[in-house]
């Protein structure tokens, strides 16, 4: 089980995901994972949304984790204001959010795991047995023709829904790091030394 501590952010996170998540459905088998027995409780009706805990174990296993780095290192790659995605370790929560054992999150797990076992069976195509065992250009090439297929309408269901969720799992996981929020200029919840009200034009607006 999961036992880091949690940043504030990353725990903002769980509160959303302990509120939405009230009705904990039985953790099912998964593939890979069968003989691993891992921990699947839920956080139960009684939630300390002050305090949450992760109360399951990952599932991922080390290659689909190698996997998800790499594709999320193509999601949102470094610049020279902000480190990548690999390099915040968003993965970690990835295999922490399709690990749970809540009936969204288990979708989102089925959804990841076919995806990228298609992307290892394309790699086998040029003769790699993971997507993470390709090129750098190789990754890039066959990451952005996925992309460039679900921009098109030209993806399959099953391709579509797993970039979609990709990139909704790795851009709200990064952006609710304290790196990814300085990144957009996200100053909440920061105290100040004083408050002068609002600036004169807006006073004048609005008659005060």
């Amino acid at each position: 089980m999961s036992s880091e501590k949690l940043s504030p952010n990353r725990r903002r996170v769980l509160k959303l995901m302990a509120v939405t998540g009230a009705s904990a459905a039985y953790l099912s088998n998964y593939p890979h994972a069968a003989e691993a027995q891992p921990r699947s409780e839920g956080y139960g009706q009684d939630v300390d949304v002050n305090n949450p805990v992760v109360t399951w174990d990952k599932t991922l296993d080390d290659n689909q984790l190698k996997n998800l780095t790499v594709i999320g290192d193509l999601v949102i790659p470094a610049d020279d204001r902000s480190p990548s995605a690999g390099l915040l370790n968003i993965t970690d929560f990835v295999d922490e959010w399709v690990s749970a054992p809540y009936p969204d999150q288990q979708k989102d797990r089925d959804t990841i795991v076919s995806g990228l076992a298609r992307l290892n069976g394309r790699a086998k195509e040029n003769d790699a047995r993971y997507f993470y065992n390709l090129a750098a250009s190789q990754q890039a090439a066959m990451f952005d023709a996925l992309a460039k297929s679900v921009e098109t309408g030209k993806a399959s269901e099953h391709d579509d829904l797993f970039f979609e969720r990709l990139i909704y799992l790795y851009v709200g996981g990064y952006y609710t790091t304290d790196e990814g929020m300085e990144d957009i200029g996200y100053a909440g919840n920061v105290p100040l030394d004083s408050f002068d009200g609002p600036p004169e034009e807006i006073r004048k607006l609005i008659g005060v």
